[in-house]
């Protein structure tokens, strides 16, 4: 049983709420921050600067997620994100209150449900041990008919003048289902043309389907589409040839 399943039974089954945060504070989970993470070379440690949100009665959380596919369903578009072992993220905001999954099934974390938390796992010497995220992720082409995609986005970027080329292929991370991922070589906001998108290509997509947009500028673009070729590629205007 995954992590999202195990959340899934301890929310109404009391009985598994022990099993799941055992497993939580063992597992990976993903963040949201304000600006791409910066390594720090010398001392191999990184910066970051987390997003917050607030529930209805307006207290500030830390949302954090079970996997990159809850952390798309909240942001609805390419946000910079990390991943890193949950009990770590526990002991760098443990002044703070967190939520796991927000906007789904999930759950608040208490700044002292986390505190406890801690130091129940120091009493039993469970260490905070994270996967590199670059190491976790496959991109492969696509395994699989993706024309009724295909046709609507190229539709789409015909009308966008400031999209040259893009290139899909399938994105893996960790055990995780297999993404379809969509890069943009552009010019201009992403956000203008993600949006847009993603509403329209909303009739379009069939269930299991996963789409995820990232412009070519990205760092993990390029690796993404190494020998692959684009399947739009923008007419030039005449005052371009």
């Amino acid at each position: 049983m995954n992590l999202d399943d195990l959340l899934k039974e301890a929310i109404t089954k009391p009985e598994k709420r022990s099993l799941f945060l055992q497993m939580l504070i063992k597992s990976d989970v993903y963040v949201i921050c304000k600006r791409p993470v910066k390594q720090d070379e010398v001392n191999g440690g990184i910066s970051m600067e987390l997003v917050t949100t607030q529930n209805p009665d307006g207290d500030i959380f830390i949302p954090f997620f079970t996997s990159y596919r809850s952390l798309q369903q909240f942001a609805k578009r390419f946000v910079n994100c990390y991943r890193l072992n949950c009990l770590r993220l526990f002991d760098l905001i443990q002044s703070a209150n967190a939520v796991l999954n927000p906007n789904s099934y999930g759950k608040e974390f208490s700044s002292q449900e986390i505190k406890s938390i801690l130091m129940v796992a120091r009493n039993l010497n469970i260490p905070a041990i994270s996967m590199k995220e670059e190491e976790t992720i496959e991109y492969r082409k696509c395994q699989r008919n993706v024309d009724h995609l295909l046709r609507p986005v190229t539709r789409f970027l015909a009308k966008q003048s400031n999209v040259d080329a893009c290139y899909l292929v399938e994105m893996i991370r960790g055990c995780e289902k297999p993404q379809i991922l969509f890069v943009f070589d552009m010019n201009g906001n992403t956000r203008k043309l993600f949006f847009p998108l993603s509403k329209y290509l909303q009739s379009y997509t069939k269930q299991g389907d996963s789409l995820v947009f990232i412009s070519l500028e990205e760092p993990a673009a390029k690796k993404a589409i190494q020998d692959v070729d684009p399947f739009y590629i923008r007419k030039k205007r005449f005052f371009e040839r």
